[in-house]
């Protein structure tokens, strides 16, 4: 194979590769999300890995040299395939990170329409409509299930799925565990409104070790479980609900 035909080759690899790339990552928003990015990157993978099979097999099989074949064949079969998988899972674990994520499973849809409301008195909702947390909120504040979060997050969200899909959840479901300080003092602890409240610095140390549960004193974040049957009646209709308050 000559290298006008390799470059030939490379070239149409490329354009197919960007051809593959959704329109909605470059032109339907004006910001383009790490979900667009990685979704991209594992299409255009997949398109480059199956024309670069087909070409090199069935069309230039002939022309290529023994050590040039089984080059191509490696990054055809091994390298695009695994940048394709690592794209998809990267895709799924930060999708899996927004409000609409969480509300996929209709068990949940009473805690998004509570954080939502505009009206709600409890932590999640208190931070949603003061946009106190930009975007992905119910992951901001429950870290522990992601990719670093601890081994304790992963065993509850595994369990919590398994329960899902078996279909041996109570409903309304009702919370088994407990809740981390930390999660929580992340943020506030160290900021000046936090500094100000003499309780605060009087039960530091019972803050973070757990002893004493910020809840304790700040309330419910979520609506209580007789709280939710009314709570899943109402359908949510405020906007921006992807990104928070304010559509961010």
């Amino acid at each position: 194979m000559t290298q006008k035909h390799q470059q030939s080759l490379i070239a149409f690899l490329t354009v197919a590769g960007l051809w593959a790339v959704p329109a909605s990552a470059a032109g339907e928003r004006d910001v383009v999300s790490s979900v667009d990015i990685f979704r991209s990157i594992g299409i255009a993978a997949s398109v480059a890995g199956i024309l670069l099979l087909i070409l090199i097999q069935y069309v230039y099989r002939k022309r290529l040299p023994h050590g040039t074949y089984h080059r191509l064949l490696l990054v055809g079969v091994f390298l695009l395939p695994l940048a394709a998988t690592w794209s998809t899972t990267a895709t799924v674990m930060e999708g899996s990170k927004s409000v609409q994520a969480c509300r996929s499973c209709h068990v949940m849809h009473p805690f998004v329409n509570d954080m939502t409301n505009a009206t709600s008195p409890t932590l999640a909702a208190r931070h949603y409509r003061n946009n106190w947390i930009a975007k992905d909120q119910c992951y901001a504040c429950h870290v522990t299930y992601g990719a670093t979060g601890t081994l304790a997050g992963k065993r509850d969200g595994f369990r919590h799925w398994l329960h899902y899909v078996t279909n041996t959840y109570p409903d309304p479901i009702q919370y088994v565990g407990s809740y981390a300080n930390s999660n929580c003092l992340s943020c506030h602890q160290g900021t000046g409104k936090w500094e100000r409240v003499k309780s605060h610095q009087t039960l530091v140390g019972e803050l973070s070790t757990d002893r004493i549960a910020c809840i304790t004193c700040h309330g419910p974040p979520h609506p209580l479980p007789h709280e939710r049957t009314v709570a899943m009646a109402t359908r949510d209709t405020s906007p921006g609900m992807a990104g928070g308050p304010h559509g961010q």
